[in-house]
C-alpha cells in the first residue's frame, strides 16, 4: 500500500509554530532558545495530543488528522479564523478530488447583465484563481486601460489580476502601498489553494509566479493565510491622480466572484473615479 504524505500540512504547522512566542500562550521561558517560537512538545501539550503524534504530523509522516485534533492545534497555535479554515482544508482528506477541479469559467447571462449595469462602480467578475472573466469599462480604465476591452472573453489571453499585479509594472505602480497589496495577493492565493489542491491551472499559476517573481516566491514561502473580502485601497492613477476606493467581493450563483470598487459618496475620490468614465480622448478631439 502506497504511503501518503502531506507536506502542505507538515510545513504549514512548522511555520505557524515558529511564529508563536511562548509568552503569547502563557508559557514561561528560561534562558535562550535554539529555535524560534514554540517547541513541538509545547504545542502538543497545549493541544492535548501526544508529542509523538504531533511530531508525525509536522514531519509529514501522518497525512491527515481529525477535525477535532486540528481545531485543538489551531487554538494552540493561536490561528486566525482564516488560518484555521485553511488548516482544516489541508489537514483532512478530500472526499472527491475531482470536485476541486473547475468545470469551466462560464458566465451566466444574469452575471453579464449585472456587470454591464454597474456604470458608477468599477466592477469585474473573477474566478477563484483571479482570472478576469468580465469587466465593465470603468474597471478596465482603472486597472488596465492598455488592454483591449474584450480580452477577458478569450480564454487564452484572459488576464489574471494577481499575475498582472506582480509582473506588469504599469499595474503594480497603481498601488500606493505595493507591499501591502502584494502580501494580500499571496495570502489570498494561499487561502484558496486549500480548497483547490488538485487544480492544475492553479498550480501552474503559482509555479509561474514563483519562477518569475522573487517577491512572490519569498511571500509564498511564509505560508501566511487570509481571505480578501473587503477593505480600502489607495491608488495613484496616471490619469486622475490619487484615488481612495473601498472594495468588496461577493460570491455569485454561477460560482464566480464579483469584485467592485467604489468611492465615498460626494468625495473628491468619487469625482476622480467618475472622471474615468469620461472618454477623455473624445473630449480633447472636440475642443
Amino acid at each position: 500500500m502506497e504511503h501518503i504524505v502531506n507536506t502542505d500540512l507538515g510545513s504549514y504547522l512548522r511555520q505557524m509554530r515558529e511564529r508563536v512566542r511562548p509568552e503569547q500562550m502563557g508559557l514561561q521561558t528560561r534562558g535562550s532558545r535554539r529555535v524560534p517560537g514554540l517547541r513541538r512538545e509545547e504545542v502538543a501539550a497545549l493541544a492535548g495530543v501526544s508529542q509523538t503524534y504531533y511530531t508525525r504530523l509536522e514531519q509529514s509522516q501522518t497525512a491527515h488528522a481529525s477535525p477535532q485534533v486540528l481545531l485543538s492545534i489551531a487554538r494552540a497555535l493561536d490561528l486566525s479564523p482564516d488560518e484555521q479554515d485553511y488548516l482544516l482544508k489541508i489537514g483532512t482528506p478530500i472526499q472527491n478530488p475531482q470536485q476541486s477541479a473547475p468545470r469551466g469559467d462560464q458566465l451566466s447571462p444574469y452575471t453579464s447583465m449585472l456587470v454591464g449595469s454597474l456604470g458608477n462602480v468599477a466592477a469585474a467578475v473573477l474566478n477563484y484563481r483571479c482570472d478576469i472573466l468580465a469587466w465593465n469599462s470603468l474597471y478596465r480604465k482603472l486597472f488596465a486601460s492598455h488592454l483591449d476591452f474584450d480580452v477577458p472573453e478569450n480564454a487564452e489571453q484572459r488576464p489574471n489580476l494577481i499575475k498582472m499585479n506582480f509582473l506588469d509594472e504599469s499595474i503594480r505602480s497603481l498601488y500606493a502601498d505595493w507591499t501591502a497589496e502584494s502580501e494580500s495577493n499571496v495570502t489570498y492565493l494561499r487561502f484558496i489553494s486549500g480548497s483547490h489542491r488538485h487544480d492544475p491551472q492553479l498550480a501552474e499559476l503559482i509555479g509561474e509566479l514563483t519562477i518569475q517573481s522573487e517577491e512572490f516566491a519569498e511571500l509564498w514561502c511564509r505560508q501566511r493565510v487570509a481571505n480578501c473580502i473587503e477593505g480600502t485601497k489607495l491608488f495613484v492613477h496616471p490619469v486622475v491622480g490619487e484615488l481612495e476606493l473601498m472594495y468588496q467581493s461577493a460570491d455569485l450563483q454561477d460560482g464566480n466572484i464579483l469584485k467592485f470598487y467604489h468611492a465615498e459618496p460626494d468625495s473628491p475620490h468619487e469625482a476622480a473615479l467618475q472622471l474615468l468614465t469620461v472618454d477623455l480622448d473624445s473630449v480633447h478631439l472636440h475642443r
